[in-house]
């Protein structure tokens, strides 16, 4: 009789398990690659080795660039009759990133624009890294960074030797060709 109730425990518990309705950030943008509304570019980082190899990188930078294995980007430009969906979709990504399995690294803003920052993993040894941001007058952009032991510090200066012009991003630049998300 005890091992029928166990038995029983067993199989109701993976029921609860796989009856969980809720949406996984890795769901999300399966759902919407294909969506008219949506812009998606899904970037594997062996696309920039080649042109990052010509490019002198601190061990710092280079290790960040080596962390990284997938980079995923997801927009909704704000347009004539995607006002309602943007405000759908915004609460449907905060609903997903307020789950308790990402921390929050990081929330900023101006000129209008909310972003949040935050990650999966050790605070020191991140294993994914998601950028959340939304303006009421231009839309709405979601950047998960797969990877391997990510450091944010060494992420941070890859980061600012891209934005000084330090590295090369030509290579992101071709994939996205003419994607304009005013």
């Amino acid at each position: 009789m005890k091992n029928i109730i166990k038995l029983t425990l067993v199989v109701f518990g993976m029921l609860l398990i796989s009856c969980n309705s809720e949406t996984s950030l890795q769901r999300y943008f399966v759902d919407h690659q294909g969506d008219a509304d949506f812009v998606a570019v899904d970037l594997a980082t062996s696309l920039l080795d080649a042109r990052t190899k010509k490019v002198n990188l601190s061990d710092d930078e280079r290790e960040a660039l080596e962390s990284i294995k997938k980079v995923n980007f997801l927009a909704l430009p704000l347009k004539e009759g995607t006002e309602t969906r943007y405000e759908e979709e915004k609460a449907k990504i905060n609903t997903i990133l307020d789950a308790n399995k990402y921390e929050t690294l990081m929330r900023f803003g101006s000129n209008g624009t909310k972003a949040v920052l935050k990650y999966q993993g050790e605070e020191d040894n991140i294993d994914e890294m998601i950028v959340f941001a939304s303006n009421g007058d231009r839309g709405l952009a979601l950047v998960r960074v797969l990877g391997d032991d990510m450091k944010p510090g060494n992420v941070a200066k890859l980061m600012n030797a891209i934005d000084k012009g330090d590295v090369d991003i030509g290579a992101i630049k071709d994939i996205l060709g003419d994607v304009k998300i005013d």
